[in-house]
């Protein structure tokens, strides 16, 4: 394998992974897409510990205390598992990570969070979708 080869595969690499964010990831069941997209993080301290530092863990932690319960976020090592969503608009990106569990809750409370942390009251049934939230320019430019 010469070095020309290396280069060739991972150009090849690359050019699967812009296909999936330009494609909006329409190839890939919401599973998969999630398992490929998120982020993963572990928290080294109690969320309390932080104050108020702000960070997409951070983000993260507070919103899966909000939807469920305060006690999973009492102790350290919390895994943080997240995408950063489009909405709000102009808002940091610390502001705009969303826990991906929230979209295995019931239809209704994913609904209410979402509406509440992207500040978009007027969602409706297909903006849910997780690749309608997604910040595709985003995870290209991170890609760049």
């Amino acid at each position: 394998s010469t070095l020309k080869d290396c280069y060739a595969s991972v150009a090849n690499i690359a050019n699967h992974w812009i296909d999936i964010l330009d494609t909006n990831g329409e190839s890939l069941d919401t599973d998969e897409l999630v398992d490929l997209i998120s982020e993963n993080r572990n928290m080294s301290r109690q969320l309390e510990d932080y104050g108020v530092q702000k960070g997409t863990s951070q983000t993260t932690a507070r919103r899966l205390g909000e939807f469920l319960g305060s006690e999973i976020i009492k102790d350290k090592g919390l895994n943080c598992k997240f995408i950063i969503s489009q909405l709000p608009h102009g808002a940091p990106i610390t502001e705009r990570a969303v826990p991906t569990a929230i979209w295995k809750a019931e239809p209704a409370v994913m609904k209410h969070y979402l509406r509440k942390w992207l500040k978009a009251p007027e969602m409706e049934d297909e903006d849910f979708d997780i690749r309608n939230v997604l910040d595709w320019d985003y995870y290209l430019e991170r890609l760049n």
